[in-house]
């Protein structure tokens, strides 16, 4: 039995450092440096290494801990506790949140057709403050994703207010915290008329 017993938990202590480790390869690794500010980027390390360990050493785990000094207390208290916490930060920082993932999703799209993305005159854009670019646009929508996945500032885009209107463009564009701006030819009305071509009668060229 005893051997069963620590046979089980090193069972337990290696799911529990697998499942860690992955996140822990995905963001320290897989993750690239640019989604993140420097500063940013070093809090999420620490976090993580801090929850594998938590996680992997049960002797140190503060819910276990919790749970032993409090006997009355059950695990799904906690579990309820936490679902409600995490709905609570969800609905509160819901677009932050969708900023960060549609850069990551972008960031992984973008990997597949970009090997690499070479950045010139990074230096010269202000670490803090706000900053306005005024960029090329070749391309409806590649253009913008570039920027965001590249660029470590909140970017809040101008859009058309036609794109803004439009099912996922326009979700897109609200999480993104886009302007939209009514241009003058989406507001062309269509009218009856009639236009008339006279056959010319005495053209003449000069070279």
């Amino acid at each position: 039995p005893i051997q069963l017993c620590v046979l089980t938990q090193s069972k337990t202590w290696l799911l529990n450092f697998l499942a860690s480790g992955s996140l822990l390869l995905y963001l320290v690794i897989m993750a690239p440096h640019r989604m993140l500010s420097n500063i940013d980027f070093t809090k999420t390390q620490l976090a993580v290494y801090f929850g594998v360990l938590i996680l992997a050493v049960d002797s140190i785990n503060p819910v276990k801990i919790f749970l032993h000094v409090f006997p009355s207390v059950h695990p799904w208290h906690l579990a309820t506790i936490s679902c409600l916490l995490i709905t609570y930060v969800f609905i509160s920082e819901m677009k932050a949140l969708l900023y960060f993932s549609m850069k990551i999703f972008f960031h992984s799209i973008l990997s597949i057709f970009f090997r690499e993305v070479e950045i010139v005159g990074r230096d010269n854009i202000p670490r803090y403050g706000p900053v306005i670019f005024s960029c090329n646009h070749a391309n409806q929508f590649i253009d913008a994703v570039n920027l965001l996945c590249t660029c470590e500032h909140k970017i809040s885009y101008l859009i058309a207010e036609k794109s803004w209107k439009r099912r996922i463009v326009g979700d897109m564009a609200w999480a993104l915290d886009c302007v939209p701006v009514k241009r003058a030819q989406d507001s062309a009305l269509k009218g009856a008329g009639k236009i008339t071509l006279e056959e010319a009668t005495d053209v003449s060229f000069k070279v």
